[in-house]
């Protein structure tokens, strides 16, 4: 029975985060009585799930760690602008990602610092929302067919949503999971109740959170599995567990797994966006391809042909052939300008003029327009085909590898020109990495993908990147005055984020994760 001494924190837990640095803080608690599952559920939609309000800067609520694309080689600062200045630096946000600093807050001067718990903090929040929901919704799993469906869709959804959350803080601040390590290196704190607890938090091991999420996405399978579907993408359902489900297995090294799973996922949403013939936005929530979305969307208005912006890397580009009608669907190109036109609405304005282009990009982002789905926290099928392919080759399964990535490349290259792969062995790995590059660009997979890639155990690589980066003569000018070139060295620990500054004043006894000083060196202007 449900007593007194049971409840949920709702506006404490909010306050509780918005209002300190540290998840553990203590703050008096308000209760809220619980009526039935639907309570809960109106919980878990309103602050469970993250936000997918509009924004027009890194900085807005709706912007979950964006540096990912900043950090990753899909980027690069915007070297020559055909339309002047943004007005405001666009870099002073993301600094300490783009260049790989040991103190990501910092900007480039290294005179101040800016809050770097800004995810760490939304991220918990969320966990511990969806904690409270977890802790009461055994309750409502009773009653009629209905009552009981839409409990466990519920609980399906909760449980899904705190392995998605683990999954996503342990790739940022812990080492990508190695086999034979994985139970030494450090990962995150989990928690695992919606109660204000008195125990300092440490950091658990890789190979605990990842058992911990494993064991959270059984649970949202189960329960979803006895659940009516929701009608939106903007609720879990068992297919976006599925997806997730073979991710966290590839990244785990579980190849059997994760192409169960991937196969699971087509034989729901096999369908695929045939690009022959395609006109329109490529991201939306109609498509076929989309299962699940949540989170905004900040790429529009931070890829811009403004100096003091960025742009779409020319080395990401170039990995696309002439025929891979995904190079014009996916960007727009104004002189040496490579733009975003991924989205749904960017392609509104397709004629002539890639000036009209941009324009739009710029000011449908400035005006906070919502877009429909996240720059980082998308679920396609696509992914689950690729997923599939990479786990088949892994295995030695190389008919099914081909198989997969087959089904996916034909709907991608020109009709008249496309010819059939034909790779073996790390040449075949290659290839589908490659390929993941290209579909899932600028989705929030990249810098994922590089970690994972470094430690996995057949077919190992790492990549050496390097990111220039621009001083101006002052804040308001145009004026170049030096060129500054930052690497990321092949295994560099700075593929693991440092644990928030904020995060380490708090806890000071938890353990930071080695981040060299990063200098730079300088080359001419010309």
């Amino acid at each position: 029975m449900l007593t007194i001494m049971k409840y949920i924190i709702i506006y404490s837990i909010i306050l509780f985060f918005l209002g300190s640095c540290s998840f553990l803080e203590e703050y008096s608690q308000d209760t809220v009585q619980v009526r039935g599952y639907e309570d809960l559920e109106e919980l878990l939609i309103g602050e469970g799930y993250m936000k997918v309000n509009g924004s027009y800067s890194l900085e807005q609520v709706a912007s979950y760690y964006p540096y990912l694309h900043y950090m990753s080689d899909e980027t690069e600062e915007c070297e020559k602008s055909d339309f002047g200045s943004s007005g405001f630096n666009r870099r002073d946000a993301i600094f300490g990602y783009y260049t790989w600093q040991d103190r990501c807050g910092v900007n480039e001067y290294g005179s101040s610092f800016a809050d770097e718990s800004g995810d760490w903090t939304k991220l918990y929040y969320h966990v511990n929302i969806v904690n409270s929901v977890i802790d009461l919704i055994d309750e409502y799993i009773k009653g009629g067919d209905n009552e009981v469906a839409g409990a466990n869709r519920v609980k399906g959804e909760a449980y899904f949503l705190r392995g998605a959350y683990y999954f996503t803080l342990i790739n940022l601040y812990g080492k990508p999971y190695e086999i034979s390590t994985a139970e030494n290196d450090l990962g995150v704190p989990l928690k695992l109740t919606g109660e204000i607890q008195d125990v300092i938090f440490q950091r658990e091991s890789v190979a605990r959170v990842y058992e911990q999420i494993e064991s959270d996405l059984k649970i949202a399978e189960d329960c979803l599995g006895k659940a009516n579907l929701p009608g939106t993408i903007y609720q879990a359902d068992s297919t976006a567990v599925h997806l997730l489900m073979s991710r966290f297995y590839l990244y785990k090294q579980d190849w059997k797994q994760a192409l169960k799973y991937a196969r699971k996922v087509i034989a729901v949403k096999p369908d695929l966006l045939d690009l022959n013939g395609f006109s329109g936005g490529f991201l939306s929530k109609s498509s076929v391809e989309t299962i699940f979305s949540m989170g905004g969307h900040a790429i529009t208005h931070n890829t811009v042909n403004q100096y003091k912006s960025f742009q779409v890397s020319r080395e990401m580009y170039d990995t696309y052939d002439i025929t891979d009608l995904r190079k014009s669907v996916f960007f727009w190109t104004y002189n040496d300008f490579v733009g975003y036109a991924k989205i749904a609405e960017s392609s509104s304005f397709a004629n002539d003029d890639p000036a009209a282009d941009y324009y739009y990009n710029y000011t449908l982002a400035y005006e906070g327009r919502k877009i429909e789905v996240s720059d980082n926290f998308l679920f396609r099928n696509a992914e689950a085909y690729l997923n599939g392919a990479e786990a088949a080759a892994y295995l030695g399964d190389e008919a099914t590898a081909l198989d997969l990535l087959e089904q996916l490349r034909v709907k991608r290259f020109k009709n008249e020109s496309y010819a059939t792969l034909q790779k073996s062995g790390e040449e075949l790995v290659t290839e589908i990495r490659e390929e993941r590059r290209r579909e899932l660009c600028l989705e929030g997979h990249r810098w994922f993908d590089l970690r994972r890639y470094m430690v996995c155990e057949k077919y190992p690589y790492s990549k050496e990147i390097e990111k220039v980066y621009y001083v101006y003569k002052d804040d308001s000018s145009d004026e170049k005055i030096e060129k500054r070139v930052y690497k990321l060295e092949k295994n560099d620990p700075a593929y693991v984020l440092p644990i928030p500054h904020e995060v380490l004043e708090f806890h000071t006894g938890m353990q930071n994760n080695p981040h060299p000083v990063r200098s730079y060196r300088i080359e001419s202007l010309n």
